[in-house]
């Protein structure tokens, strides 16, 4: 995350937390200084028991609402300084026109910021990729995963 010339006036660590599908992870935390970097890889599964159509997965991607928080560790509960927010279709499969390179890889996005946060809005880079798998339930019927 790239914020040039802003400086935390809180100096507690930063974590970023993501969801997606319903699950919540949150990365490790980070020194306060900008650029911040998590390398980390999140991973999120999630199996639709009750899908078998394509098109009613992308349906409930649409639906879904991917979240992601920099989130500061300042007494007593943290403080969101800024947020990101967009269906979990489009977070998972960019247009391949707001892409450089290969799908999902080196996006860039900007995130929003809180009112309590000063400066310009940071921007995230991160990747994407996923995987969707079909399989066989016990009673012969297949789902997509």
């Amino acid at each position: 995350i790239t914020c040039p010339g802003v400086l935390l006036k809180d100096k507690e660590e930063l974590y970023l937390s993501v969801t997606v599908l319903g699950q919540y992870k949150k990365t490790q935390c980070v020194p306060a200084a900008f650029p911040l970097f998590f390398q980390e890889k999140l991973v999120f599964e999630k199996a639709f028991a009750d899908i078998v159509d394509p098109g009613d997965l992308v349906e409930l991607l649409e639906l879904d609402t991917a979240v992601l928080e920099l989130i500061q560790l300042v007494p007593p509960v943290g403080k969101i300084l800024a947020t990101y927010e967009e269906n979990t279709r489009d977070f998972l499969f960019p247009d391949p026109k707001l892409t450089s390179g290969q799908r999902g890889l080196d996006r860039e996005i900007l995130m929003k910021r809180s009112s309590s946060f000063t400066g310009i809005a940071p921007k995230l880079r991160f990747s994407t990729s996923s995987l969707i798998t079909e399989s066989v339930l016990s009673s012969g019927r297949s789902h997509i995963q």
